[in-house]
């Protein structure tokens, strides 16, 4: 696992005057997605995992000719 760099994260109440939203409004998704991403691996971090759990992704092909009831 690389190593990444620190950043500073506040936590405001919503409905504050110097709430952020328009600061991640000018974001694109990619870099809302991003953000997004570092916070939830520095959950798992603090949570004591050796790195965050991944989405497994399965694709099960079947046979088509073999459901049809005759």
């Amino acid at each position: 696992m690389g190593y990444r760099t620190m950043k500073k994260i506040s936590i405001i109440k919503r409905d504050a005057e110097n709430s952020d939203v328009e600061f991640w409004r000018t974001k694109t998704p990619e870099e809302r997605l991003s953000a997004v991403e570092f916070l939830r691996e520095q959950f798992y971090i603090i949570q004591g995992y050796d790195r965050p759990p991944s989405i497994i992704r399965e694709i099960t092909i079947r046979d088509s000719t073999s459901e049809n009831p005759s």
